[in-house]
């Protein structure tokens, strides 16, 4: 398979009967984004294709597509679970973007911002491609405190960083992706700081808010570590965060989910050890405590982290 057709999903009207193709085209959309409707002047033998690419916190999604009216309700903006936003960027054709009173004409290499919770209309007079990135709106809000500030307005135009966020983007291709020799989650950082910096904001406010997250998720690690159960989701979840996005965050550190608990349960495992006061529990008692289902593991883990068994570890914090 060539490097340009490895997405993590592909939609296409090939698959269905050409006086299927519009109907098939709508649950598409409504599967891969979120609820819309949609209609073309061409009903019978419309044709599109989304292809769905992984990247980090984020989702590229190409869209090659016949001429059609795209727009989302306000019942179905008030109703969703589903909190994004949508950095959109022609590649062919114009579209024009309606959101909260604003109106944009988009031509190829133009970018604009959409919020999903809101209602909103898209206008593709003729067959186009686009490059759509879903953009969590808890991710995008440790870049931007107000990002819906930004709704259907053309991003090139707003700023010299407007233009080198048009740039960047334009280099989103998915031949490009696959072979790319940055980590994803990087690149889509880079994202975040761009939107940042085309809408006038510091970004350093934006790097508290996550040092600040991360904080928050370490010291749940903390809280939770006897869990021996624990695990991403969870955690994501405690925090109202997206577990792609906690995963994003570890990252950024130089650290990963795994690593920061096992480290967790190794610090509050040698305190017991050496704490009179847990003297009498026993090495399976203490691994348990510390959220390590097989003392074994625990006793692997312990030495390779401080340089001794448990046993020893105890036996020269208590009696020298």
């Amino acid at each position: 398979m060539p490097a340009a057709e490895q997405a993590s999903r592909i939609w296409s009207t090939e698959t269905a009967a050409p006086a299927e193709g519009l109907s098939y085209w709508v649950d598409a959309i409504c599967e891969a984004f979120l609820e819309m409707k949609a209609d073309s002047t061409r009903r019978e033998g419309f044709r599109g294709r989304l292809a769905q690419h992984d990247f980090g916190p984020v989702d590229l999604n190409f869209v090659t597509a016949d001429a059609q009216q795209v727009w989302r309700t306000r019942r179905a903006a008030a109703g969703s679970a589903r909190e994004n936003f949508y950095l959109l960027q022609m590649r062919r054709g114009r579209l024009q973007v309606a959101q909260q009173g604003r109106e944009v004409w988009l031509q190829p290499g133009d970018c604009a911002l959409v919020d999903s919770r809101q209602p909103y209309g898209f206008d593709f007079p003729a067959d186009f491609d686009c490059l759509s990135v879903q953009i969590p709106a808890g991710w995008l809000r440790t870049w931007l405190p107000a990002p819906e500030r930004l709704t259907a307005m053309s991003l090139g135009a707003a700023s010299d960083w407007g233009a080198t966020l048009c740039s960047l983007a334009a280099n989103l291709r998915p031949e490009a992706v696959e072979g790319m020799a940055l980590p994803r989650d990087i690149v889509a950082g880079q994202l975040g700081a761009l939107l940042a910096l085309a809408g006038g904001h510091d970004v350093t406010a934006g790097s508290a808010h996550r040092q600040a997250l991360l904080d928050r998720l370490r010291a749940g690690l903390r809280d939770r570590l006897h869990e021996s159960d624990l695990d991403p989701a969870a955690l994501a979840a405690q925090h109202g965060l997206s577990k792609r996005y906690l995963h994003a965050l570890f990252a950024a550190a130089g650290s990963s989910f795994g690593a920061e608990l096992v480290e967790q349960r190794l610090v509050r495992a040698a305190a017991l050890l050496a704490d009179r006061r847990f003297a009498a529990l026993s090495m399976a008692e203490i691994a348990w405590r510390c959220g390590f289902a097989e003392p074994s593991h625990f006793a692997r883990r312990f030495r390779a982290r401080h340089g001794l068994p448990p046993a020893a570890w105890r036996q020269l914090r208590l009696h020298g």
